[in-house]
């Protein structure tokens, strides 16, 4: 299975950036692919200060275009100095809306991921805000990782909450092409949601002991065949290990994260329905925004 040829990453100088690269170089090697690294100089902010100063002109207008321009040269040299030989790379600036930017250039370089930063202040200095990561996952048309950690060597363990749809099942696909190139083991949870349980049901009164037994038999059968569909589309060269679990699957995807010692969360970010999917963009949201490992969501 071929995946991952061409990286997209939007660099800004900020550690977060830097982190994301070093996740991508690290994919790129496991997959062969390409990289992009895109700098963009934030139009928003140009016109903000230009609007602020006396006596403007176009000629300063140029000049600060010309230094913003500068900047990210200097910017994309010194990243693309940390990247292997061995690997492909091009750097491209653009001055434009962060978000607006990284998605043309997505579609213009048919990237098939991007690795990006997220978190940090400074909004008008740092571009790679919760907002615009927000927004790319939203709208990107391809698996978007976030990055907000200091990568310090292969994958080790990777963690994929599955809930049976088909969104799952290609993050359980992408996270096998991962732990194969680094030989890390992977870890398939399943967290049965009480409340989304009881509303594919037709249990009309769970404070009955058998109607409780119902529930809960429900629950585990369709998490036994979520797990039989993940081995059906794993080989048997990744060490896997299943686990279930009840609860809210924001903060139990979280806490599995930390039992199990994971440096990879992968997930899918849309399921079976918005009632019968526990992995629903909010979930998604959750996680990659109070997680501090990085998060590989697949669309």
């Amino acid at each position: 299975m071929k995946s991952y040829q061409h990286i997209l990453v939007p660099i800004d100088g900020s550690d977060h950036s830097k982190q994301a690269l070093q996740h991508a170089i690290d994919i790129a090697r496991i997959t062969g692919g390409a990289i992009t690294l895109l700098s963009v100089a934030n139009m928003a902010d140009i016109i903000n200060q230009f609007g602020q100063m006396e006596n403007t002109s176009e000629l300063t207008m140029d000049e600060m275009t010309a230094s913003a321009q500068a900047n990210s040269t200097g910017l994309l040299k010194k990243f693309a100095a940390t990247i292997p030989a061995s690997l492909s790379v091009q750097s491209i600036f653009e001055l434009s809306a962060p978000e607006a930017a990284i998605l043309a250039e997505q579609k213009s370089q048919s990237a098939d991921l991007i690795c990006m930063g997220r978190g940090g202040g400074q909004a008008l200095k740092n571009f790679l805000l919760g907002s615009v990561s927000t927004y790319v996952i939203t709208h990107a048309p391809c698996p978007v990782l976030l990055a907000r950690d200091e990568k310090k060597g292969p994958y080790r363990h990777i963690l994929v909450p599955v809930d049976g749809s088909e969104s799952s099942l290609q993050a359980l696909k992408q996270a096998e092409v991962l732990a194969k190139g680094d030989g890390a083991s992977l870890t398939v949870l399943y967290v049965a949601s009480v409340s989304d349980s009881l509303r594919d049901t037709a249990i009309p009164n769970t404070l009955e002991p058998h109607k409780l037994q119902e529930l809960a038999a429900h629950m585990r059968t369709k998490g036994h065949n979520a797990f039989l569909r993940c081995q059906e589309e794993l080989s048997s060269q990744v060490p896997l290990q299943c686990l279930y679990k009840i609860g809210s699957p924001g903060p139990i995807i979280l806490q599995t994260a930390a039992d199990t010692e994971t440096d990879l969360i992968v997930m899918g970010s849309r399921g079976l329905s918005r009632i019968q999917s526990v992995l629903l963009g909010s979930v998604g949201r959750y996680v990659s925004s109070h997680s501090g490992l990085p998060v590989l969501i697949i669309c």
